[in-house]
């Protein structure tokens, strides 16, 4: 190369240049446009349905509070509004007498204000002098000879549960306490407080 030809080669404009021969490597994966196109499409739609489903799912509600049952007792006696009287379930004897207004005469000592009331039970209000027949009636079935059908006529005891006492009387020989109704099935702490009175050994 002349002078001529280097001082025309270094006046060259920018751009210019020749370029020099350089192989490059071929990409190992070559993805073509139309299946790239494709794929993105194939993930925006799996996107988007996940937001419609997630807006389609129901809420969850709450369950509505359910009211509370109801017992039906009977009040007898010594009362002013004698008759049947329907309270909320978990309701004592108190309670009851309150809405069938003892009167003057009413001997209530003799009665379990605090026991807890099942449904068709009934509640006896003596005079005063009538406690001790009261206490006498309150001895009760006897557990260890009243048959199923006696024990039926206990507040909330129907014929399984009374059928239970039966079995479970006879598996364990006799009743040694009242306490053991606690194991007859069918038998919880409720009507066990409802009954425990009303019975005997």
């Amino acid at each position: 190369m002349n002078v001529s030809q280097r001082l025309a080669e270094l006046t060259r404009p920018t751009g210019e240049e020749d370029l020099l021969a350089v192989s490059y490597p071929k990409p190992r994966v070559a993805v073509p446009p139309k299946q790239a196109a494709a794929a993105v499409g194939a993930v925006l739609l799996l996107v988007a349905g996940w937001f419609v489903l997630r807006d389609d799912e129901p809420d969850i509600e709450a369950p509505p509070d359910l009211p509370p049952a109801d017992v039906v007792v009977s009040v007898v006696g010594a009362v002013a509004e004698p008759g049947l009287v329907t309270l909320d379930e978990g309701s004592r004897v108190a309670d009851a007498l309150e809405q069938a207004q003892p009167l003057p005469e009413a001997e209530l000592l003799s009665l379990n204000l605090a026991q807890l009331l099942a449904d068709g039970q009934q509640i006896v209000v003596p005079v005063h002098g009538d406690a001790p027949a009261a206490e006498e009636a309150s001895s009760g079935l006897s557990l260890n000879t009243a048959s199923a059908q006696d024990l039926t006529e206990l507040p909330g005891v129907g014929e399984a549960t009374a059928a239970a006492i039966v079995a479970h009387r006879e598996s364990i020989g006799s009743f040694t306490s009242v306490e053991q109704l606690l194991d007859v099935k069918g038998i919880g702490p409720a009507k066990f407080e409802t009954i425990k009175d009303l019975v005997s050994l």
